[in-house]
């Protein structure tokens, strides 16, 4: 141990930015692969603590014509509760079923005083049964028919009320002013499960309503093993249920599936992801790159210093040290580096979780969740120990002594190929990831400045509260007071805050449609920005009208302005610009969407929704934020301490992109650490190859070399190995950008400046490297470099 120590610390005198800067490497290595596996942990256990999550499907299905603009064969998961209902009694395999109607992820409950945004999810039939919450207080039964009962989480028990024992205890929803009842209590699901922190509510709804397409359908069988029984006969129902009764066009026979709950994260629908598998896939390969970078940087060091140990190591063989210890000692030298990398590298995560990186992921970071993956990091690092110190160890020691301290040993052709390879592949890496960098930014950039068909950069939205809801003319009327306000109008949803909106359909004997719906003000329209094709725009005077996309109107030719969109409905007064309301992940051009104006008198509650969004249009060169805070003032007459939360729809739309923001900062985050690795193994092999040709630069200068030439004899050599790695690197990283793209619906082009923004990006920051490390020895004294040792 002695003898490890004193040669590390002799080693670390002669060369201390070198250790320091490879011992960096590692540590940060080690970190970016705990913190990015633990995200990829996140990803492939989702829903894995639900109970009996093997024994639950999630249905979808598939026919023409159906609305989605989803093409044919493609699945989509809303249907009307009588088809939900019909699909669940086919067979006896079918323990309980579950169907969902929507989840409000912007709701407002109050508890006196007290404001809490939650998430809220309705469904009807004793929907709780399919996922068996473990209930602390109360019973499933509570939601059954009750539309005012709720089920809630412990922790929001106790932020709610200070105690689990909640049954009986009320909560007000603010954007109705309705009082719920607590019916029960149960243990929170884990944060990877998509009933996370979720308030769940019930009711009968939509009992014979085929046209209100808004459910998705959840089944526990008895046993996993009757999957395929079950989704035959429910194949056969959907066949002569839906076709006969509803005049659909099937597709094939896989009309329908039964997606494992554990795969729902990852299944593609209706031309939208939740989770991308290929996303985790990569992100996993990425980390592992990491790793590899590292080991490799690692192992070109120990290589590096081999040369340069040849006299130390062979007196101690003179002095009668045994070779299989200095070996050993070489070996444990090499693995005590390495697990000290991986100590620093807690310490590194620790403190990334202090300073807000925990945002980047969506994993808990906390190492006591993690003790496998620490187990598996740990044995990472002793590997990689071992492999970087076998071939030195055995190298170093394999030459006779008197051999050794009689020549001048230095880089062998060998181990300079070695060496080389080893650099390459790192640059390979580099490039491959920075190419994906410069990828995501474009499609970001593509998804900022897209037209999205109406006027957002002039348009800020807020929720509106149970005294504007009940006032809303009046509230109206004092926006329009405020300086810089053009225009203002309510709406049912926030435009690209969702991929589904309301689902709905009407049919007659010879005609169906299927379309997304928006409830709107009558002036909406106009507040948007949103340009009329055909017809007109909605008067005050209208009622329960519609204004369709081009999209409606090409995909139901027999739609015509001033008519019924079928026989018995409702009228279609004008024809719109096609507008951007999902995310790029779907094809908003593609599917039908219907504006709707109803009629606000008649007691509807689908129809009185249409006011749960004040949409305000601002002057252009007017400061918004400014705005936003008179708007905020404004509105707190009617509702005072109310919090608006108006944003810019840049915001807003930015909500839709969590996930790939996280993305765009997490292979962010890996390229740059794959860049710095690789430009510290650079940093470490120009040093020690400098230290070789001390001599040689010497006598070229005596023969009249000068700096730069010397320089760019450097230079020269890293600058061929970039443009062969490059080579390599460029399809490979094609390849990986056009995977990750395929979960957009529209994508951005890949042009060739891509590829050279990226080569000519890692070249300058490694010519730079190099002629930083090189400036020493190339600026130095020949007479310095050649006099006799």
């Amino acid at each position: 141990m002695n003898t490890m120590l004193s040669n590390f610390v002799a080693m670390f005198r002669k060369f201390p930015s070198a250790h320091l800067l490879n011992i960096f490497g590692l540590s940060v290595a080690f970190a970016a692969f705990y913190i990015i596996m633990a995200q990829v942990n996140y990803d492939y256990s989702y829903n894995k603590e639900i109970t009996d999550y093997d024994r639950i499907y999630r249905y979808e299905h598939a026919w023409e014509s159906d609305g989605s603009g989803s093409s044919a064969g493609d699945y989509k998961l809303y249907m009307s509760r009588p088809l939900g209902e019909i699909i669940a009694a086919c067979s006896p395999h079918i323990e309980s079923y579950g169907l969902i109607g929507y989840n409000l992820t912007d709701a407002e409950m109050s508890v006196g005083e007290n404001s809490f945004d939650v998430t809220m999810f309705m469904g009807v039939n004793d929907y709780m049964q399919v996922f068996q919450p473990k209930m602390l207080a109360g019973s499933t039964d509570a939601l059954v028919g009750d539309r005012y009962n709720l089920l809630i989480p412990a922790s929001w028990a106790m932020k709610f009320f200070g105690t689990t024992d909640a049954v009986g205890k009320t909560l007000r929803r603010t954007s109705n002013n309705m009082d719920y009842t607590i019916g029960g209590v149960f243990e929170d699901y884990s944060e990877n499960s998509f009933l996370h922190n979720c308030l769940f509510f019930g009711g009968e709804r939509s009992k014979d309503e085929w046209y209100q397409q808004n459910y998705q359908l959840y089944l526990r069988l008895d046993d996993k093993a009757s999957l395929d029984e079950t989704l035959a006969a429910m194949k056969a129902e959907v066949k002569q249920v839906y076709y006969i009764n509803r005049g659909n066009t099937l597709v094939n026979d896989e009309i329908c599936n039964l997606v494992p709950l554990n795969e729902t994260h990852f299944e593609k629908v209706g031309n939208a992801a939740t989770a991308n598998r290929g996303t985790t896939y990569l992100l996993f390969c990425f980390s592992l790159l990491i790793i590899i970078v590292a080991g490799v940087n690692f192992m070109n060091f120990t290589l590096a210093q081999t040369p340069m140990r040849l006299r130390s190591i062979n007196t101690q063989k003179v002095l009668g040290a045994n070779t299989l210890r200095l070996r050993g000692i070489l070996l444990g030298e090499s693995v005590g580096i390495s697990l000290l990398g991986f100590f620093v590298s807690l310490a590194l995560v620790y403190l990334a979780t202090l300073l807000g990186f925990q945002q980047m992921v969506e994993s808990d970071l906390s190492f006591s969740n993690h003790l496998i993956l620490l187990l598996v990091l740990l044995l990472i690092s002793v590997a990689i120990g071992v492999l970087s110190g076998l071939y030195p160890s055995w190298y170093v020691t394999s030459f006779p002594p008197a051999l050794v301290l009689k020549g001048n040993f230095g880089l062998s052709p060998q181990g300079k190929q070695l060496r080389t390879a080893l650099v390459g592949f790192q640059f390979v890496v580099a490039f491959v990831l920075v190419i994906g960098i410069v990828v995501i930014y474009l499609q970001s950039l593509l998804i900022k400045t897209a037209d999205y068909g109406y006027e957002k950069e002039e348009v800020v939205a807020g929720y509106v509260s149970p005294e504007v809801y009940q006032s809303p003319d009046a509230a109206i009327a004092e926006v329009l007071r405020v300086p810089g306000v053009v225009g203002a109008a309510y709406s049912e949803f926030l435009l690209n805050t969702r991929e589904q909106y309301k689902g709905q359909g009407r049919n007659d004997e010879e005609h169906q449609v299927n379309f997304q719906c928006i409830g709107v003000d009558w002036n909406y329209l106009d507040v948007m920005g949103i340009k009329i094709k055909e017809g007109r725009s909605f008067r005050e005077t209208d009622k329960n009208v519609y204004v369709v996309n081009e999209v409606a109107k090409q995909m139901y030719p027999w739609i015509e302005v001033d008519k019924p969109v079928v026989q018995g409905h409702e009228v279609v007064v004008g024809v719109c610009e096609n507008v951007r309301f999902g995310s790029f992940r779907s094809d908003d051009m593609a599917r039908p969407l219907f504006f709707a104006f109803y009629d606000y008198d008649d007691g509807n509650e689908f129809q009185s929704n249409s006011r749960n969004y004040i949409n305000v249009r601002i002057a252009s060169n007017t400061d918004k934020y400014e705005v936003i805070e008179q708007l905020q003032q404004t509105l707190e007459k009617f509702s005072p301490g109310y919090d608006f939360e108006f944003k810019p729809m840049d915001k807003v739309i930015e909500k839709l992109y969590v996930k790939e923001n996280k993305l765009t900062n997490q292979v962010t985050l890996l390229s740059l650490l794959a860049l710095v690795i690789s430009l510290i193994g650079v940093f470490g092999l120009t040093m020690f190859e400098s230290e070789y040709r001390h001599k040689e630069i010497g006598i070229r200068k005596i023969f009249g070399s000068t700096t730069a030439q010397i320089l760019m004899m450097f230079n020269k050599r890293y600058l061929m190995i970039l443009a062969i790695c490059f080579i390599l690197a460029a399809p490979i990283g094609y390849l990986t950008a056009m995977n990750w793209l395929q979960s957009f619906a529209t994508k951005t082009v890949i042009s060739p400046l891509v590829y050279i923004c990226s080569f000519l990006s890692v070249s300058l920051m490694t010519m730079l490297t190099v002629t930083w490390q090189s400036w020493k020895n190339a600026s130095e004294n020949p007479v310095n470099s050649i006099k006799t040792e």
